[in-house]
């Protein structure tokens, strides 16, 4: 777990658009929202429709977080972005790599999570310290 000193440099390097959207089904959204927020980032949940989604990528996020099937029309969506994506899955088949074959800046970690893994990752790819050649990295 980070530190207090951690969480303050934290949010003092995060600029005003750097913000994560978790687009997920409720019960993961609520802890994945959690755990982020009290890391020191700006979070929000969407349970809705892929419809929102193209206008919060023009307002400043910084990291898109969804799940495997339920995110897969946003996945598709997400593939014209330069956005980094975290995918969460049950387990690694070949649908779901012909999916992840398609982004260009995607993260796919298989359930159940390592959280402070998880929030390392997303930490490093908020303060854009990850170097990505593109494509998919399985984490």
């Amino acid at each position: 777990m980070c530190s207090l000193a951690c969480s303050l440099l934290l949010l003092i390097t995060m600029g005003e658009y750097e913000k994560i959207v978790i687009v997920d089904e409720v019960g993961f959204s609520r802890v994945c929202h959690s755990i982020l927020l009290e890391q020191g980032f700006q979070v929000e949940s969407l349970v809705r429709a892929e419809t929102e989604l193209s206008q919060r990528f023009v307002d400043g996020v910084s990291l898109l977080i969804t799940s495997y099937p339920f995110g897969k029309s946003i996945l598709s969506t997400a593939s014209d972005s330069a956005v980094p994506v975290i995918v969460l899955v049950d387990h690694v088949g070949k649908e779901i790599t012909e999916l992840l074959e398609e982004l260009e800046n995607c993260y796919c970690m298989v359930k159940p999570l390592d959280y402070r893994r998880f929030t390392q990752l997303v930490r490093d790819l908020v303060s854009n310290t990850v170097f990505h050649f593109g494509g998919y990295s399985l984490v």
